[in-house]
């Protein structure tokens, strides 16, 4: 009898461990039109774990429905927000759409009552916080289509990679009203498909297209 008990806890050990894995051990999620499927250790799902405590709308950011949501990051120059906007109403214009960033939201009546504070060298965790959070509420308030500028400089600790795309992972694989997440190359869309188009910030656009030749 004792034989059997010990076989029987083996054998269900082994099927919990190879086949009835916990739910938060195995997940599920769609980013990007692709199925990914990650596990305890994957830093997806560590993402995924951070956007469920992010509940944002603490800001009271309005977003409205009807538009292009613009995520980005990575650019490395001053007035990045400047040429993330310019990219946005630029790409979504060609589709008859219209683009917004985050940035360009707060400029909006609706959000006057949001008062930014200015990033820095080096920036003030007080301000680093208020980033953070509105960040977080962006990806949270957004609703509908969104996409993503990627410069060549992302840092682990920017928004972007720390709040926004787990908090949109997380809600997208939860069925939330999102779609699109085209992504765009900075220098590929500011560079190339935007060479003829006539900057408000030309040495910005200059630094961006000639650092790498």
């Amino acid at each position: 009898m004792l034989k059997y008990i010990v076989f029987l806890y083996f054998t269900i050990t082994i099927l919990e461990r190879t086949i009835a894995l916990p739910t938060e051990l195995k997940n599920e999620i769609y980013f990007q039109g692709k199925l990914y499927r990650v596990d305890n250790d994957n830093h997806v799902l560590k993402q995924i774990r951070f956007a469920k405590q992010c509940t944002g709308n603490q800001l009271g950011l309005y977003v409205p429905y009807n538009t292009v949501k613009f995520f980005w990051s990575g650019f490395g120059v001053a007035d990045s927000d400047k040429v993330a906007a310019e990219i946005a109403q630029h790409v979504a214009a060609k589709e008859g759409k219209k683009g917004v960033t985050l940035e360009m939201l707060l400029e909006l009546e609706e959000n006057a009552h949001i008062k930014p504070c200015k990033w820095t060298t080096p920036v003030t965790p007080e301000c680093r916080q208020f980033w953070q959070d509105l960040s977080c509420e962006y990806a949270t308030a957004s609703k509908g289509e969104v996409r993503v500028i990627l410069g060549p400089k992302v840092s682990p600790t920017s928004a972007w990679l720390s709040t926004e795309k787990g908090q949109l992972e997380y809600r997208r694989s939860n069925g939330q009203d999102l779609w699109g997440f085209k992504q765009y190359e900075l220098e590929t869309v500011y560079c190339r498909d935007m060479a003829a188009h006539q900057t408000q910030i030309p040495q910005t656009k200059i630094e961006i297209c000639t650092r790498n030749i």
